[in-house]
């Protein structure tokens, strides 16, 4: 871990429990992951490193705001609705463990899990991008339905249901 990283002695549910409930999924496999909230837009933020978006706001805050996290996060300005965040709440997927760091540390941090930014490029054939472009094309052009929403806002909620409930069974 980098110099400014501090582990923190947080129960970090087993995965993909706080993974869904912030709206993470881990299709590329990352091991690192930060949590904070965002003023602008009043939001709960993740970000592997490689892509930042908001996260669901009420998996972040079941997870802050439970008695067995919050007292040890207190002390750290991970944002609010009125002030921008100084630090980031780092994950560990693999070894389910958290740590805190300043912003930039944690950025530098995240980013560095990606490897050397300066590889050369992927060489790809024009089938495979026609194949790449059709498959993107498809995915864009799907909107969903309203009973789609719903059923993924439903799904949301029980993944934030599941972390609140491994929560509150540390502390019986």
């Amino acid at each position: 871990m980098e110099k400014q990283m501090t582990q923190l002695n947080i129960p970090v549910p087993p995965a993909p429990i706080l993974e869904q409930a912030v709206g993470y999924r881990n299709y590329r496999n990352v091991r690192f992951l930060a949590l904070w909230w965002e003023p602008c837009g009043d939001e709960a933020m993740v970000s592997d490193g490689l892509v930042t978006f908001t996260g669901l706001w009420p998996g972040y805050l079941a997870y802050l705001q439970h008695r067995s996290v919050h007292f040890q996060l207190a002390v750290y300005n991970l944002g609010s609705s009125e002030d921008p965040a100084e630090y980031r709440l780092v994950i560990d997927l693999e070894e389910r463990l958290a740590f805190i760091a300043p912003c930039k540390e944690a950025e530098k941090f995240l980013t560095s899990q990606w490897g050397n930014p300066h590889e050369k490029p992927v060489a790809i054939s024009s089938e495979e991008m026609e194949k790449w472009l059709a498959d993107l094309s498809e995915q864009l052009s799907h909107f969903p339905s309203m009973d789609e929403l719903l059923s993924q806002m439903a799904e949301d909620q029980k993944h934030v249901e599941t972390l609140q409930h491994w929560l509150d069974e540390l502390i019986q």
